[in-house]
Formats: structure tokens, sequence, C-alpha cells
């Protein structure tokens, strides 16, 4: 078992734990959390905020409370139970009629009523929307057909780079990578993890916002 290979009275020795039952190489979760091969050898205590907010994004089965605290089980039962969300947390979010490439945010919540559209039961407070994923551009960590909730961000005060966001623009929604161009302030680049796909230079001036990824859900109920 890997519960008698690792120290699971540590945060190192639960994710370890928690990698081994789902035979995730090491090399892999770095890779995906974009952090050096050897980062798990040198966490001590603990890990910092931000890079739990990335775990859960990637891993929204891994219950954070386990991981950071040893409290409860490996696996979070609300990634999983629907009609449990609902019964603890109840937090209803807007499913949005819109893909990658077609149509876009501002357009959408400024023409329709929020109430009359369809609904998902999102785990956390604070979400904003919630939207279905197409294609495969940001393959392998999100999947075609996912469903991601995202929440606006204030982009005048910082923007959080290198982290997957929705780009609410005047072509289309896209879900990307967001970085600093090299053409200046007045452009974002748009990368795709999948690395068939090039990057996209973005002018700031035709984005209307940009929302980060708060959770993934890999099932849900609607409304």
């Amino acid at each position: 078992m890997a519960s008698d290979k690792y120290d699971l009275s540590t945060v190192k020795g639960r994710l370890l734990t928690y990698l081994k039952e789902n035979r995730i190489p090491q090399t892999e979760f770095c890779k995906r959390l974009g952090v050096a091969p050897t980062y798990i050898g040198v966490i001590r205590k603990s890990i910092p905020a931000e890079k739990i907010n990335r775990i859960a994004t990637l891993y929204p089965d891994l219950n954070r409370e386990w991981l950071l605290y040893g409290e409860g089980e490996m696996y979070s039962k609300e990634a999983n139970d629907p009609k449990k969300l609902l019964q603890e947390a109840g937090y209803l979010v807007p499913l949005l009629p819109v893909t990658a490439f077609a149509g876009n945010i501002t357009a959408w919540s400024q023409s329709i009523n929020a109430s009359e559209c369809e609904k998902v039961i999102s785990p956390v407070q604070g979400v904003d929307f919630a939207i279905r994923i197409s294609g495969d551009s940001m393959e392998p960590d999100f999947h075609d057909g996912s469903i991601i909730l995202i929440k606006k961000i204030d982009d005048k005060a910082f923007i959080p780079w290198g982290h997957p966001m929705i780009v609410d623009s005047s072509n289309g929604v896209f879900f990307k990578d967001v970085y600093p161009s090299s053409k200046g302030k007045k452009y974002i680049e748009a990368k795709s993890i999948n690395q068939k796909y090039p990057p996209l230079e973005i002018p700031l001036d035709c984005v209307y916002g940009l929302y980060r990824v708060v959770t993934m859900l890999n099932t849900f109920s609607s409304y």
C-alpha cells in the first residue's frame, strides 16, 4: 500500500500517496503544476496557496483538507456527488451558452437574464460563471467537454501571469494560459497547453475581461 511507504503525517507524504495511488508520475505532476521536476523533493512543511489552487484545478478529486491537514479522506466527496453539493453548499452558477471561439461573455451577460439560463452546482462561493471547454487546445490538463468555474479578475490591478484563464474578447472566448507579450504592455500572449497550437498575441483593447479558473467539474447537475 502507498500509505506504508510515505509518511501521511506530512503534506509531502500525502501528496506522494495520492500520486502513487492514481499512477501519476512525479515528473508529469510537476510539469502540469509548472514547477521544477525536483519540486516535491524540496517540500518542507506546506505548499504555497497559489500552488494549492493550481493543484485543486488540475486534480479536483483530491481533498484539499486532507492534503494540507490530513483531515478526512483522500478523495473529495463533493467532486463526485452533485446532490451532496447542493445540500451542503448549494451554490448555483449560470452555465454560459458560449464555447471557445463562439460568442462572448460580455454580450451574453448584457442581453440575457442569468436567472433564465441553465445552472450548475459550484462547490465554492464567489464564482461568476461556468463554461464548457471546447476542443483539445488545453489537453492534457483540461479535456474537451469539461466544465470549468470562472471568476472575473481586475486586470487593471494585476494579471496572474502563467495561469489558465478565459479571455473574453471581441473575436470570441478563448481558454488559454496567459503571459506577458513580447509586443509590449498593450498585448497579452495566450498559449495553449497542447503544443500543436501556436500562441496568440491579443491586443488588450480587444479584451472585454479576463476570468481565472476557480475549479473544474468532472460531473455536475444542471437546473
